[in-house]
């Protein structure tokens, strides 16, 4: 697998002479199952081949239980200057559900010691939603959370991922989904919580102390170029997107043997408008009325106004200006909201 990705790395250099990357991101997968010497191995490659500014943001996905005192100071040396670490609950019984491996003590552990290793900007990934779990225990963990200090706290409601064992138990009625009303309640308190401990709300899901917000994920909710290398990838180069195989063993296969390991698709003039909607009104930035304008025309700025009337009428859209912004009630509904003001065919 790194000989694969060092491969891309090395093939897709040419063109991107010139470009100065500010974040590098290791995630959506398990990068922490690498050791220090194998993160060295990937990092060298980027950085003998790519420019990054000095003071870039370099992230690592990590689980709590990868995280001794050892492999955290092999870490820093290697320029990494930012964790995020997937802790998702402080209480036994949700991570056993969750089917974490980790304990909630180990969850805890693992912020003391990155800290205590140097490190100042650290994110915590947190879950919310999860059946048959009291208002109150979803307050414990807010509480551990915040008590613990970290820069930056990502909450996501539970999702049932397709072939997962959560989602087999569901279909058998071992688990019962949370009601929305319970769901909402939890996403309040979330919310409140955090603004009380002054982490600024900046995006749905997302949460930071000032001058922390995440620079890779706030780049990509502006719509800049991003690449991404391994399997599953996507990449945007202001044009063309482009995503790499899923499976690991037709990627690995694919570059050993020269052939295309991925697709491309250039998104028409529709779905670069709906790709802006999906991710600015994300953001507490929303979405600029004189933008839509200016870069799609006055029909779809028509449509949009028209379409957002109902929202904002409804206190789940608030207009500033000549920008649309979710509130709290609407950010709850960001997928429903987004989706109605889409373009129909």
């Amino acid at each position: 697998m790194l000989d694969a990705i060092k491969r891309e790395l090395e093939q897709r250099k040419k063109g991107l002479e010139g470009e100065i990357f500010s974040t590098l991101y290791f995630g959506g997968g398990t990068p922490s199952l690498l050791n220090t010497d194998q993160l060295k191995t990937v990092l060298d490659c980027v950085m003998g081949s790519y420019n990054l500014q000095k003071d870039a943001e370099i992230t690592l996905e990590v689980n709590p239980d990868d995280l001794e005192p050892d492999y955290l100071a092999g870490l820093k040396p290697l320029g990494f200057n930012r964790l995020s670490i997937g802790v998702q609950a402080f209480h036994d019984e949700e991570l056993k559900l969750l089917n974490r491996t980790h304990t909630g003590n180990q969850g805890i552990i693992s912020v003391e010691n990155a800290v205590r290793a140097g490190f100042d900007n650290v994110n915590l990934d947190l879950i919310y939603g999860i059946p048959g779990y009291s208002q109150k225990q979803w307050q414990d963990n807010l509480n551990t959370a915040v008590q613990l200090q970290p820069a930056h706290i990502s909450a996501y409601h539970l999702t049932y991922e397709r072939g997962s064992v959560l989602e087999h138990r569901r279909k058998k009625s071992k688990v019962i989904p949370l009601k929305e009303n319970e769901s909402f309640v939890q996403f309040d308190m979330l919310v409140d919580t955090l603004e009380q401990h002054e982490y600024c709300h900046y995006e749905i899901s997302n949460f930071a102390r000032e001058g922390k917000f995440s620079r890779h994920n706030r780049a990509y909710w502006s719509g800049e170029k991003y690449y991404g290398f391994g399997p599953s990838a996507h990449s945007f180069n202001g044009l063309e997107r482009r995503w790499n195989y899923s499976r690991n063993a037709s990627y690995i296969a694919s570059l050993q043997n020269g052939n295309i390991y991925y697709e491309t698709e250039i998104p028409d003039r529709k779905e670069q408008y709906h790709e802006y909607l999906l991710t600015h009104l994300r953001t507490n930035r929303g979405i600029s009325i004189e933008a839509v304008d200016q870069k799609w025309g006055s029909t779809y700025r028509q449509h949009l106004q028209k379409s957002a009337e109902a929202f904002i009428n409804g206190k789940m859209l608030l207009k500033k200006e000549d920008k649309l912004v979710l509130t709290r009630k609407g950010m709850f509904i960001s997928d429903y909201i987004i989706s109605s003001l889409f373009m129909q065919p």
